[in-house]
């Protein structure tokens, strides 16, 4: 017995190692898989990075009289992104409320609901937003709407899955009083909630505004059409003109989030409550200011043939191998979405670190401004300066992922690196222990379940993102789906939206029976 004993303590080790060595060597399997599927070349990426660093420098310095010219197109990107964000947050509350087993009891309503909103949240904001356009006209009334639609279905998911967890027996002893079940919901489960639901607006409004940039792209009003127009004409000095504001904006909207989301947790309810009257003036001023608050008239034609066409798709699309069918395309956009999030996430855990006041102090203040910078950029231009590199198809793709998703990566690690004990690794240090080896045990362990979590996140996120970046022509199934919208196939579109849905499903489902299995294992 004593024998056996220290056996199997060292047979564990070795086994977690081997199975470590496993994965590892299956995650480069699949990158290089990826890799190959997308014609990724190391070669082309060097001898075409001087046009990318040619088009950049041509950005700059901006043009400062087209300054006044982009500032009402700007105005308008604001309004969309505040009114979508406020609209879907209402959205959200109300479908939060009606998905709750403790408010509705009818189990077949509730999963019909979670699936009318699954729908809405698989599908592309801009895909939405091109939708909204054939129904209520080109605008800016397609572009609120469509961002309310995706915000509205995101927040209600994650409202739904937080109130399920909330603690209900407060609930339960109010409805046995008489109030009611909705009274009881509101003052006990939805109180608990609340707090995580508006972190999460907030957080929405940041990348919501990221969004309304890029409308104009298909016609849904705000600064992107002023965009596009200068990135096609080729006046790079006019488009960084654009780039710089939309950086403040971020900037402001940021900082603004961040001071907002601080009072909101450490402030008193009566300076919550005053923080929430604030916004209620903004919100009307910027609805009073749109142009058109209704549409002039809805086109129900094309609405009932996108409901046709989605209803009954071309089936055949799914049983063939051709490159031009959905198999194909579907696996192109996951490789597109799986290879720009793993190589992101490799260069967010070196950006994150260095960036951190916590390690690096005042110095780590530039790496900061340069991740803004990332981020401030919409996805679509940085696909149409990485297109200029490599030329169309799934490797300028790959490439724009990998450079959004470092700045969404590195944001989510920094945020959960300000939040860590570092107690465990400055006892490290002050034993002699080296830099590195201290982080892997004393500041990684902490930090592993945020990481996972964020990256499962962006993986979501980039699989919808892979969709949209077919407008520019950055590969995945995004280019046929955008196509066959403009020329108004709808039995193709449908079947392509489909497809998308499915693999967003499928991916999100294996996501979160990894992340249950990571939460026990934990």
């Amino acid at each position: 017995m004593c024998t056996e004993e220290p056996q199997r303590q060292t047979e564990e080790p070795m086994g977690k190692a081997a199975k470590g060595y496993l994965l590892f060597f299956l995650l480069v399997f699949c990158l290089v898989l990826s890799a190959a599927q997308t014609q990724c070349s190391l070669q082309q990426l060097v001898s075409g990075s001087p046009r990318f660093f040619s088009m950049l420098w041509e950005m700059f310095p901006p043009d400062r009289p087209f300054f006044l010219v982009a500032a009402m197109p700007l105005w308008e990107t604001v309004r969309i992104s505040f009114l979508g964000t406020f609209f879907g947050a209402v959205l959200g509350a109300v479908g939060t409320f009606l998905c709750n087993s403790f408010v509705n009891r009818e189990v077949c309503v509730r999963v019909f609901l979670k699936g009318l909103n699954h729908l809405f949240r698989c599908i592309p904001v801009l895909v939405l937003a091109l939708l909204c356009t054939f129904f209520f006209g080109l605008g800016s009334l397609a572009g609120i709407i469509a961002i309310s639609l995706s915000t509205g279905a995101v927040l209600t998911r994650l409202g739904y899955e937080d109130s399920e967890n909330a603690d209900a027996r407060p609930a339960c002893a109010l409805e046995a009083m008489g109030p009611g079940r909705l009274k009881a919901f509101a003052a006990s489960i939805w109180k608990q909630v609340l707090p995580g639901y508006l972190n999460n607006v907030l957080y929405l409004l940041e990348s919501n505004v990221r969004n309304a940039s890029v409308l104009g792209f298909v016609g849904a009003g705000g600064i992107g059409l002023l965009l596009n127009e200068q990135m096609a004409w080729r006046e790079y000095g006019r488009a960084g003109t654009i780039l710089c504001l939309l950086f403040l904006l971020v900037l402001l909207t940021e900082s603004v989030g961040e001071s907002v989301r601080y009072r909101l947790v450490h402030a008193s309810k009566g300076a919550q409550k005053r923080i929430a009257f604030f916004f209620f003036p903004l919100l009307l001023l910027l609805f009073c200011s749109v142009d058109r608050v209704a549409p002039a008239e809805m086109n129900f034609g094309a609405a009932s043939a996108v409901f046709r066409g989605f209803v009954s798709p071309d089936t055949g699309m799914f049983f063939s191998l051709r490159p031009e069918d959905i198999p194909c395309l579907l696996w192109e956009t996951f490789n597109i979405a799986f290879l720009g999030t793993v190589t992101a996430t490799i260069a967010a855990l070196f950006f994150s670190f260095f960036s951190s006041f916590r390690f690096f102090g005042k110095p780590a203040l530039f790496l900061r401004a340069v991740l803004l910078g990332i981020r401030s950029v919409p996805v679509l231009i940085w696909g149409l300066v990485w297109i200029r590199v490599t030329g169309p198809g799934a490797f300028a793709g790959v490439l724009t992922l990998t450079l959004c998703s470092i700045g969404f990566l590195a944001k989510r690690f920094l945020i959960a690196i300000e939040s860590i004990d570092l107690g465990p690794y400055r006892a490290l240090r002050a034993a002699g222990v080296t830099f590195l080896p201290a982080l892997r045990w004393g500041v990684f362990p902490q930090l592993k379940p945020h990481y996972v979590t964020a990256i499962l996140y962006r993986m979501d996120i980039n699989l919808r993102e892979a969709a949209a970046l077919g407008l520019v022509g950055a590969g995945g199934i995004g280019t046929p789906l955008f196509l066959a919208m403009n020329h108004y196939e709808w039995e193709q579109a449908g079947a392509l939206l489909w497809g998308l849905i499915l693999l967003v499903t499928v991916v999100g489902f294996v996501s979160e029976k990894y992340r249950e299995g990571y939460r026990l294992k934990s």
